[in-house]
């Protein structure tokens, strides 16, 4: 024995370095580490059931491997399941999140997961036919949002009998119109009513119709005279009441600058009248050409009383 030992003794001493660096160098192969946040926390649950309430919706978690598969993890595929089908209790309760929870992964080993327990509440679930609400964000370059249409106008929720009283509506994600000079239509998802439970949605989007119209201001005078057009050939006298009114325009605001400076004209038309009759005709207003406005009197009618 003494002579094994012994014999070609340097031989032995370099295989035991040799195997001491080798070890050295695989566990340092496979011992890379990363540790992942936000990782979904989904729950099954059996036919009926639906998560009322829980304490997280993610998980973090810790993975060792090599160099290599700790490279190829993606963190799109990674999830934490816990299953509760066979749950039949209603109520909270607390699991244990294990790292065989985490699904996902190939040639890594999760040594840690965080949190280690979540509270789960449990409720019988139901369904309902809730109001779907569009969003918007920014501003049109011209106009302004006058109707968000979402259609359908209604989605179905499934879910806890509990949330579900306590919902009126949901909106769908935000519809960007900045920029915009147009209305247009765009696909959008639904969106939980809450952060702290996801219901089932059907449809899980809707198609939104964002209407832009102009912006639109106003402009007026007051105390303008109303006139007499008549026929040149047969001059009339006309009593006319009111013999002012008020005069308002709705447009753009660029149009109505450029109108700022104008002095409307109000008449009535009494071309071919009978004198022997009176008459309440309405009252015209005349604005130079080429200007996309709604011009009103107010009074809009007049009375007249003409004479020879």
């Amino acid at each position: 024995m003494k002579s094994f030992f012994l014999n070609n003794i340097g031989l032995k001493i370099v295989s035991v370095i040799l195997a001491i660096v080798s070890w050295y160098a695989i566990r340092e192969t496979i011992s890379f580490e990363v540790s992942i946040a936000d990782i979904p926390l989904q729950i099954q649950t059996g036919e009926g059931w639906a998560v009322f309430r829980q304490s997280d919706n993610a998980v973090a978690a810790t993975f060792r491997g090599s160099q290599d598969d700790i490279r190829l993890l993606d963190h799109k595929q990674i999830k934490a399941v816990i299953d509760l089908r066979t749950n039949t209790i209603a109520g909270a309760i607390d699991v244990v999140v294990t790292p065989r929870a985490i699904q996902g992964i190939r040639g890594v080993r999760t040594v840690h997961v965080y949190p280690q327990r979540v509270r789960i509440s449990l409720d019988h679930e139901s369904e309902k036919m809730v109001p779907v609400k569009g969003r918007i964000t920014g501003k049109p370059f011209s106009g302004q949002v006058e109707e968000i249409i979402c259609e359908p106008a209604v989605v179905r929720l499934r879910g806890p009998a509990q949330q579900l009283q306590q919902t009126e509506w949901v909106y769908t994600e935000p519809v960007d119109v900045d920029g915009r000079i147009d209305g247009f239509t765009k696909h959008c998802r639904v969106l939980p009513p809450s952060d702290t439970w996801a219901p089932r949605i059907e449809p899980p989007d809707v198609q939104v119709a964002v209407v832009i119209v102009e912006k639109t201001d106003t402009l007026g005078w007051k105390n303008v005279p109303v006139a007499v057009i008549g026929n040149p050939a047969a001059p009339v006298r006309a009593e006319i009441t009111p013999a002012r009114v008020d005069v308002m325009i709705i447009g753009t605001a660029e149009v109505l600058e450029s109108l700022k400076s104008v002095v409307p004209k109000a008449f009535v038309d009494c071309i071919d009248l009978d004198s022997s009759l009176t008459y309440d005709l309405p009252i015209y207003v005349y604005l130079p050409p080429g200007h996309n406005v709604t011009v009103a009197a107010n009074p809009p009618y007049a009375h007249i009383v003409l004479g020879e």
